[in-house]
């Protein structure tokens, strides 16, 4: 009982910023069909731009988290519009814009090196207080993050399920062409939904960034571990992202109160791989029956 309470209480304060992560990442695979592997430098750039504005300006945290979501937001728009509208539009392949993205995605983190620098940048917040359940150690910090992050997640799920631009995104995700004759603004929804997936990145970094600090390879270091999670959650839609990403944070903190952190992360990629691999499997015999 002690250890499922140390994993399940560990794995969701900590790693409860990759429900962000995976969602952002989730709304622009469900609805460009793109692997975007840029979308580390977003959550890269989060961290860097909350930072930014909590150091240089003064400002909290909260309101630094906020500045960085629109910031992130905003990149995330110019990206679509200056590289990958511009692919569309030629007729660019899917694997043809990988390659484009994993290019993009160099280019933004050494611009990034060029403006803040190699070293990694910290945060000036209060001292956090240190609070205990199940004997179980966290911060008063760690415990506000989770609470935003799953207040943030549920007011983009709420967004993109109930709300008549999230009725739009589905629309377009599903049949471009029909929504198009239906009178939804194909450019102007893909706008909206690339704004909210770099805005939920960038907060995704921005709790990550302050819980160490922001440095280059941040958002590049959780790429993959993100990508898994919407690969396999992404099925069923953003609640199963959400609850991917939750499980795999518990998962992972369980593997590594056993094991080496290293160790355990690849033990949960290779188990990643094999829940994809026996999916193929058995969409392969459905569609032989």
């Amino acid at each position: 009982m002690d250890f499922i309470a140390k994993a399940v209480i560990i794995g969701l304060t900590e790693q409860a910023p990759l429900v962000l992560a995976a969602m952002g990442m989730a709304l622009i695979y469900n609805l460009s069909k793109v692997i975007n592997v840029a979308f580390a430098e977003t959550i890269t750039l989060g961290a860097y731009f909350a930072q930014w504005v909590n150091v240089f300006f003064g400002a909290s945290f909260y309101l630094s988290l906020a500045v960085s979501g629109i910031l992130a937001g905003a990149l995330s728009c110019a990206t679509y519009l200056v590289v990958f509208r511009t692919a569309e539009r030629r007729g660019v392949g899917a694997v043809e814009v990988i390659i484009i993205s994993l290019g993009l995605s160099v280019l933004l983190r050494y611009a990034l090196q060029f403006v803040f620098g190699y070293e990694a940048r910290f945060f000036e917040t209060p001292p956090p207080t240190f609070l205990k359940l199940f004997d179980v150690g966290f911060t008063s910090f760690q415990l506000t993050a989770f609470i935003l992050v799953v207040v943030l997640a549920l007011l983009f799920y709420l967004f993109v399920q109930k709300t008549v631009w999230g009725r739009q995104v589905r629309a377009l995700a599903s049949d471009a062409d029909l929504a198009k004759v239906s009178g939804i603004n194909p450019l102007l929804t893909t706008l909206v939904m690339w704004f909210m997936a770099g805005a939920a990145g960038g907060l995704a970094g921005a709790f990550w960034g302050v819980a160490s600090s922001a440095k280059p390879g941040l958002g590049w270091d959780r790429f993959l571990l993100t990508l898994l999670v919407v690969l396999v959650g992404g099925t069923r839609g953003l609640r199963g992202v959400i609850l991917a990403g939750m499980g795999t944070g518990v998962l992972l903190s369980a593997l590594k109160l056993e094991i080496a952190p290293l160790r355990a992360e690849i033990v949960l990629l290779v188990a990643f791989i094999l829940v994809l691999k026996l999916r193929g499997n058995r969409f392969r015999e459905l569609a032989k029956v």
